[in-house]
């Protein structure tokens, strides 16, 4: 009669699901087989054995030192008492290794046909590759003598174990490492995996199932050792309960260990990922992972979350005694910390917290944000950079805080006409420097008394606005100190979306000049061509600051090309012609923000030039219209936008005289005079800010000299080198835009100097080669510099 060891594990309910081994007695019972087997091999120490696909197909008992190799056959059940089992493909029955028994099987098919496990080791060891091991109740367990602190290990790479009870089985001193396999109970209450005080490491796409829970933690009741679990882009699955459940009071050692790395993931059922209850306690870390689901806590347990490497989870946190929040990672739900002894929470380098909190005794934040969705309450919060987001949402909320340390940001949201906030109070003590971004808007504000934002029942915390004021409307408002609190105010300063839609208003007159300017040189051609007609482009770029009365001025750069054509009229010494032409003006208007200005424009001008007397006119006329776009960046750094069309008519009148000083050199005094006017036109940015813009007019005069020489180069080419300069004067000094029913007026009436400098080169046959550089300043606008170049061909 010969004596078969197999492991079971039995509870009061007789089902391994209910998570309690039953106290006081060990995990190991001995199930005596005490029939002989039909046809059972039995190795004698040493003896070795190899079976092939067309062997007997019986039993096998494997003494110590004896080794059993199957290469492709089928074997029944098989006992390993120190000996050794090489399966090479085929199949076999329940397999049962004790007493440092060895089992290697490679694309093995082991199937359970009676007894409790389908592989079972006691103090041995499994090297287990491409196999699939299936059972009645537990598919593997890995256990040890109860008299032996060796246990068992089970190296598993690419193979699948199940059973209806439960996947996989190991106590203390033994370790599972699966590579890309999966541990699968197949029942509807069963588990995927139960550590007894054991360890498993799960890697490279390996998956544990329960049909119930994933994993469960229980006591090896003779030895209790502390269990491990590490997945690394692994996963972990109870269908309709826990993730993982640790429930098997406290251990002297210290927590229970579990490591969700790189990718892991964990799917709880019933919406937990992780139940810690009858006084355990459980460090849970994760890192570069993503999860969602709880982690509930039963009172008199313990539990710790770590989230490192960009790990991030969603969830509820119940009785959680600390969160830890490192290197970017993120949290959103509600953490609930220890209603008897408080619960801590800390964020670094980077991290986000989004959500509430309950039972928190000391909140950190070190380079880090928590987004509040709610009211919340914390007793110590201290800031290292920090930043505290009271998120947009459809109330305000208020966080109450015990004392506060440090320094950081504070995000917060106000209703300039409810005056409702946000509000930070402080019941104790406030030390530190914060800075405040309040949501700015376009809105005009309804009322205009003080808005408290802050309360401090003591301390010397400073408090200042980010860029010194928040935008509310056409103005904006400023941050004052008054007595045990901070306060919003309304000032005379104008928003940033103020300053924008003037300025934006204030482009249309530049755009014109710059295009008038180039028909004006365009009728200069004439004194190289005897006047003939003929067609003509230039393409220019200029770049204007601009000094406004209202907050650092803006800057504009404009790129455009012109088009046209022209001929004589009839006999006389008139010339004229049209022109079609565009331009794009960009513009900085500081603190972020910036506009365009597309201009279509098309014109008629005439010129006529008395070569006898040197007298000449030249008139222009051109329409034109602006496509307007700005993007304003408020005081809070919101981005908002608005769109507009607007339409112009200009005219241009110069007169002057060209007088000759010798055979080469020429003097050209002119006096000239221009006008425009650019039609007004209601709307609005996109963060309610209301812009009624009055038609934009100009009025300037102008008289200057121009000086050049004209040299023939013989081959029928000349060269007409010259330079300009003038003096201007614009007379019109009021430009209103209404801006949430507040006026506003551009002002850039002054008097300008313009220096300029250019060449036109005479070719045969009637080409012309035409570039021009120059600048001009006064104490409003001024061009830093303007330069053409083109081409006209005379008929």
């Amino acid at each position: 009669m010969k004596l078969i060891v197999v492991v079971l594990m039995w509870t009061k309910d007789n089902s391994l699901v209910r998570h309690n081994i039953l106290r006081g007695f060990p995990y190991l019972a001995l199930l005596l087989l005490s029939a002989p087997q039909a046809q059972a091999r039995a190795l004698n120490p040493g003896e070795l054995e190899t079976i092939l696909p067309g062997s007997v197909v019986e039993s096998w008992q494997l003494a110590n030192g004896s080794i059993l190799t199957s290469n492709g056959a089928s074997a029944l059940d098989i006992t390993i008492q120190g000996g050794t089992l090489n399966a090479n493909g085929g199949q076999t029955q329940q397999i049962n290794a004790v007493d440092g028994g060895s089992v290697n099987l490679d694309n093995v098919t082991v199937t359970g046909v009676g007894g409790f496990v389908t592989l079972s080791l006691e103090n041995s060891s499994a090297v287990i590759s491409g196999s699939t091991i299936s059972g009645r109740a537990i598919g593997l367990q890995a256990v040890r003598d109860v008299d032996t602190q060796t246990g068992s290990t089970v190296n598993m790479r690419d193979s699948t174990v199940r059973g209806t009870t439960g996947g996989a089985f190991a106590t203390a001193y033994s370790v599972l490492n699966l590579a890309n396999s999966t541990l699968e109970g197949t029942g509807a209450s069963s588990f995927g995996l139960t550590l007894a005080g054991g360890s498993a490491n799960l890697s490279t796409g390996s998956k544990i199932i329960g049909g119930l829970n994933g994993v469960v933690y229980q006591r090896d009741g003779t030895d209790e050792q502390l269990s491990k679990l590490v997945l690394d882009n692994s996963s972990v699955e109870g269908k309709s309960g826990a993730a993982i459940i640790a429930d098997i009071g406290s251990n002297p050692l210290g927590p229970l260990e579990i490591s969700v790395l790189n990718g892991s993931t964990l799917i709880g059922g019933n919406g937990s990922i992780l139940e810690v209850a009858g006084g355990a306690s459980v460090d849970f870390n994760v890192a570069n992972s993503n999860l969602s689901g709880n982690v509930v806590v039963a009172s008199g347990s313990t539990a710790t979350v770590s989230l490192d490497s960009n790990a991030s989870l969603k969830g509820n946190l119940q009785n959680v005694s600390r969160l830890n929040l490192d290197n970017q990672s993120s949290f959103t739900g509600t953490f609930q910390g220890d209603a008897i002894k408080g619960s801590n929470v800390t964020l670094d380098n980077g991290s986000t917290f989004t959500g509430g909190v309950e039972n928190v005794s000391s909140f950190a934040l070190n380079d880090s944000t928590w987004v509040l969705t709610g009211n919340n309450q914390v007793g110590q919060l201290a800031m290292n950079n920090g930043t505290l987001d009271f998120a947009e949402g459809a109330g305000f909320y208020q966080l109450d805080v015990g004392n506060l340390s440090g320094n950081g940001t504070l995000k917060m949201a106000t209703d300039f006409g409810g005056r409702q906030t946000d509000f930070l109070n402080v019941n104790g003590n406030a030390t530190g420097d914060y800075r405040i971004n309040v949501r700015a808007t376009g809105s005009k504000p309804l009322t205009t008394e003080p808005i408290q934002l802050v309360h401090v029942g003591g301390g010397d915390a400073k408090f200042a606005l980010i860029n010194g004021a928040v935008d509310a409307g056409a103005f904006t408002y400023k941050l004052f100190d008054e007595g045990d609190g901070w306060f919003l105010r309304p000032d005379t300063q104008v928003s940033t979306s103020t300053r924008s839609v003037l300025a934006i208003a204030n482009t249309a007159p530049t755009i014109i000049e710059a295009e008038r300017t180039l028909l004006n040189t365009r009728m200069g051609d004439r004194r190289l061509n005897s006047g003939n007609g003929g067609v003509w482009t230039r393409t220019y770029g200029n770049r204007y600051s601009v000094q406004d009365s209202y907050g650092g001025g803006y800057s504009q750069t404009q790129q455009g090309v012109v088009f046209g054509a022209d001929t004589k009229l009839a006999d006389t010494d008139w010339l004229v012609g049209a022109m079609i032409g565009y331009s794009q003006s960009n513009l900085d208007l500081k603190y972020g923000s910036s506009g365009t200005v597309d201009s279509y424009s098309v014109g008629a001008y005439a010129t006529k030039f008395d070569s006898q007397t040197g007298f000449y006119i030249d008139a222009v006329t051109k329409i034109n219209r602006f496509d307007n776009h700005l993007k304003v960046t408020m005081s809070d750094g919101v981005r908002t936008e608005g769109d507009y069309d607007s339409y112009g008519l200009s005219g241009s009148l110069e007169v002057g005289k060209q007088y000759a000083l010798n055979d080469r050199w020429f003097l050209a005094p002119f006096a000239q005079l221009n006008a425009a006017v650019v039609s007004g036109e209601h709307y609005s940015l996109d963060n309610g800010l209301e812009v009624d813009s009055q038609s934009t007019r100009s009025l300037v005069a102008k008289g200057g000299l121009y000086i050049g020489s004209e040299m023939d180069l013989g081959n029928g080419q000349k060269l007409q080198p010259r330079a300009r300069v003038a003096m201007g004067h614009e007379f019109i000094k009021s430009n209103e835009v209404g801006v949430n029913e507040s006026r506003f007026n551009n002002d850039t009436s002054a008097t300008s100097v313009e220096l300029a400098g250019g060449v036109n080169w005479a070719l045969p046959n009637g080409v012309q080669l035409f570039a021009e550089a120059g600048s001009s300043q006064s104490k409003t606008v001024k061009q830093d510099y303007n330069v053409s170049a083109g081409i006209s061909v005379a008929f």
